[in-house]
């Protein structure tokens, strides 16, 4: 094992004056170096360290979820006879919103994050779901929220109302977060389905508003283990 011999010195210069001696040990310091291995294996764990931290990051699978470039590009809007989607100042948080009105009597204005994660989510993975709402509603109008599973090629594996009835909006935007697991055929990535629903009343109508959008996932395991397995041959190399 190797050692830097370092033999102390009994005086110190200071500028142009000699400072007095001060005594000690002649026993020589030892000072023990760090070998190339065990900086090798430190700069190792350090990596994997980061790649840990890297692989329990959510992934975000949503296009301008916040509406910040000021459209509603990454959305697919299925429209009815009087309905409309715009961008809208009303904002939850940063500078744009949207709005989904529909007075169209016993109908569905929908808008989508259709199809995302296509080779990223996987069957029976969970799915993380949020999103800013506030909207305004009469003689039966309502607003739902909805998660498929979707499979390549068309049709879905897996379909959930989120809450399981419509949101509960008031008129002040709310936070709301949901937890879904994705069916057992993700070929056709998920999708999240928001709604404006009508009643079949006269006058019925439903407006949405919606801001802060995020469909997002964690990593599978095997990634997690896979760093696992590095690390414990990391540590055996440095017990050597």
């Amino acid at each position: 094992m190797p050692f830097l011999l370092v033999k102390p010195q009994s005086e110190a210069l200071w500028g142009s004056k000699k400072l007095a001696a001060i005594p000690v040990s002649s026993s020589l310091i030892k000072v023990r170096l760090m070998t190339t291995h065990r900086c090798a294996a430190s700069l190792a764990a350090f990596t994997l360290m980061l790649a840990a931290t890297t692989a329990y990051s959510q992934i975000d699978l949503t296009t301008n979820g916040g509406f910040e470039t000021g459209d509603t590009s990454g959305w697919e809007s299925f429209p009815t006879a009087t309905s409309t989607f715009n961008i809208t100042s009303d904002a939850s948080e940063g500078v744009w919103a949207a709005e989904l009105f529909n007075n169209d009597p016993a109908s569905a204005a929908v808008i989508k994050q259709a199809n995302v994660g296509i080779g990223v989510v996987s069957p029976g993975q969970e799915v993380s779901i949020s999103f800013d709402a506030k909207g305004s509603f009469a003689e039966g109008g309502v607003s739902f929220a909805e998660f498929f599973s979707e499979i390549d090629g068309g049709g879905t594996s897996a379909a959930e109302i989120l809450s399981g009835a419509p949101l509960a909006l008031t008129d002040t935007y709310q936070s709301f977060s949901f937890s879904a697991l994705a069916g057992p055929d993700v070929s056709g990535g998920v999708t999240l389905q928001l709604t404006a629903t009508t009643g079949a009343a006269t006058g019925s109508t439903a407006v949405l508003f919606i801001d802060n959008v995020s469909v997002s996932v964690i990593p599978e395991p095997t990634t997690l283990g896979l760093i696992g397995v590095a690390g414990l041959i990391v540590a055996a190399r440095r017990r050597r």
